[in-house]
């Protein structure tokens, strides 16, 4: 059975998130709580906004530890989206200089414009 947990961190729009996956007829909880994160069987990091306060917020509310034991060690299927997605990797330059996840090999670079 597909169970799917939405972290909640503060910088995401889990309603939409939930919404969508509640059209495609799955079961979806929005938590942060190991236990759930564990009962889950496919995990979602949304994210709204900048990295650096992002990835604060993520160190705050979301267990980083259980979390990383559910992917890595059990290899359940994880999605992030819009910056949920960049903070998987080692670092980003927006706004400054912050560390990530370090998830995936990789640097969030600024893109020059005018």
């Amino acid at each position: 059975m597909t169970k799917v947990c939405i972290l909640d961190y503060g910088s995401g729009n889990v309603g939409s998130v939930n919404n969508l996956i509640k059209f495609l007829d799955y079961e979806c909880i929005i938590s942060n709580n190991p236990e759930e994160i564990e009962k889950s069987s496919h995990i979602i990091l949304p994210g709204v906004g900048a990295f650096g306060a992002a990835m604060q917020k993520v160190k705050e509310k979301i267990p980083i530890e259980k979390l990383e034991k559910e992917i890595f060690d059990k290899k359940k299927p994880f999605l992030g989206i819009c910056v949920g997605m960049q903070l998987m990797a080692n670092a980003s330059e927006e706004f400054g200089e912050y560390k990530g996840l370090g998830w995936i090999e990789g640097r969030v670079k600024k893109i020059k414009s005018k």
